[in-house]
């Protein structure tokens, strides 16, 4: 039976540079004698060489270099010859057994066919073992800088941190490419410690996306995200991670109009068994989606729940509340949850609410509304949120209308009028609609005209003016 090598392996071979250290060198010292200083080549490379794996011929420097080591033509070097067997005087062959001149056949993997791959000397075959062993040992020691790491998470905590700030057509394009980095350094590490260190890390950023892409209104976007953010937590067992990204799910879906699959998503939290205020935060966001159905008793249930969580739970030793900003689940941002849910099912249910429960719903979604506002406006001035202090407002606005006191709502929503467009996201302008649905109910002049500052506000939204998804 007859194999074929590269001519170029052939003569490697009969000049005695096999290994690859000593082709390397030959090779380098050949470059720079034709004035091509600093060439270099990979190990693995120059055994896709000998074999003849690769597509056309090598660059056009490389080319000149391997042409002037063998003195033939670079298409003649990568020509399949009739294979010959090593030559045991040539003292590439070490006599290790009583026939040192038997051959062995190695499987060929990239052939299609059955048959063995080229006879190799039992030399060759322990230096392709040796080489192999080298870069089984230097990719198990992969790891990168202490400082790239400490790099990158510095900068996902300052993504974090200035999330509620900053305008989303900003963050979005800065957190994915903080996100590619995170992968591609994934790619070249071994060490566990570090791996499990950049899949946190990759899984917070993958939130941050969700979170932008919500504000933008594109809610299936923001739910793949989620869905990502979970896989890379629960691969880790970040049991408030997952948890935050079954939340995450929830959110998008209610927000999309799917309030029972957010149900699914927040029982699949659920599951994880969180408490403290991550397990807060899942209640606050399962009042929501029954709002969203217009369930008083459920809704009314899991605002109770969520107090009872956080009086349950401490922030010491959360650290997602140590990363701050978006994964900090304060007491503002849930008193703010509480106002909306509420507000909402008063609003789905007022048709047939009587009276004095609708003015309890009403009544109760006003005193939330207020403490979030007093928190807020409490808070230190870096951690404050001009967006959520927004959609504060715009609930206590859309509070005042549902009891007839539009006087009231309109001094209230001055300030809202000051919001940066930038800043006018998805949340906001939702909230707009609920101010403005039953302003259109009352009909008066005093009505009509909040109503039209309003919609010139949302309209001037830099969110709502992004084109359209093709």
């Amino acid at each position: 039976m007859h194999y074929e090598e590269t001519l170029l392996k052939q003569l490697v071979r009969a000049r005695g540079l096999l290994l690859p250290r000593a082709f390397l060198n030959a090779y380098g010292k050949c470059a720079a004698g034709l004035g091509l200083h600093g060439m270099t080549l990979d190990v693995r490379q120059y055994r896709r060489w000998l074999k003849g794996d690769i597509k056309g011929y090598p660059m056009p420097d490389a080319c000149r270099v391997l042409e002037e080591m063998f003195d033939r033509p670079v298409h003649e070097l990568f020509t399949m010859v009739p294979a010959i067997a090593a030559d045991p005087l040539q003292g590439e062959v070490i006599h290790l057994s009583p026939a040192p001149s038997v051959m062995w056949t190695t499987p060929d993997l990239t052939a299609t066919g059955t048959g063995p791959g080229p006879a190799l000397s039992l030399h060759e075959l322990m230096m392709a073992a040796a080489e192999d062993s080298r870069h089984s040992a230097q990719a198990a020691d992969a790891v990168i800088g202490r400082s790239t790491l400490e790099a990158l998470q510095d900068d996902v905590v300052r993504a974090a941190r200035t999330f509620h700030n900053r305008p989303p057509t900003v963050m979005f394009p800065e957190s994915k490419n903080l996100r590619d980095q995170v992968e591609h350094r994934l790619g070249q590490t071994r060490q566990p410690g570090q791996i499990t260190e950049l899949t946190y890390l990759n899984a917070l950023l993958c939130l941050l996306l969700a979170e932008i892409c919500m504000d933008l209104g594109e809610h299936d976007f923001a739910r793949d995200h989620a869905r990502a953010a979970w896989s890379h937590a629960n691969n880790i067992g970040h049991i408030g991670l997952a948890v935050w990204a079954r939340g995450v799910q929830a959110t998008a879906s209610y927000w999309n109009d799917s309030p029972r699959e957010a149900l699914i998503a927040v029982n699949r939290g659920r599951e994880h068994n969180p408490t403290g205020l991550v397990a807060a935060r899942l209640h606050s966001i399962t009042a929501r989606a029954w709002s969203h159905l217009g369930n008083t008793e459920e809704t009314l249930r899991a605002v109770h729940a969520a107090q009872d969580a956080r009086a349950a739970g401490s922030a010491s030793h959360d650290d997602l509340a140590v990363v701050g900003g978006l994964f900090d689940w304060g007491p503002a941002r849930e008193e703010r949850c509480a106002s909306t849910a509420l507000l909402e099912v008063a609003q789905r249910r007022h048709e047939d609410l009587d009276a004095a429960t609708l003015r309890r719903f009403v009544d109760l979604a006003v005193k939330h509304a207020e403490r979030a506002l007093q928190l807020e406006l409490a808070a230190p001035a870096d951690n404050r949120s001009p967006i959520l202090r927004t959609t504060i407002l715009l609930d206590m606005a859309a509070a005042r209308v549902l009891l007839g006191d539009v006087s009231g709502a309109h001094e209230t929503v001055q300030p809202v009028l000051e919001l940066a467009p930038e800043l006018r996201t998805f949340s906001v302008r939702y909230r707009l609609r609920t101010l403005r649905a039953p302003l259109g109910r009352l009909g008066t002049q005093a009505a009509q005209d909040l109503i039209e500052a309003v919609t010139v506000f949302g309209e001037a939204s830099t969110a709502k003016r992004l084109p359209p998804i093709s």
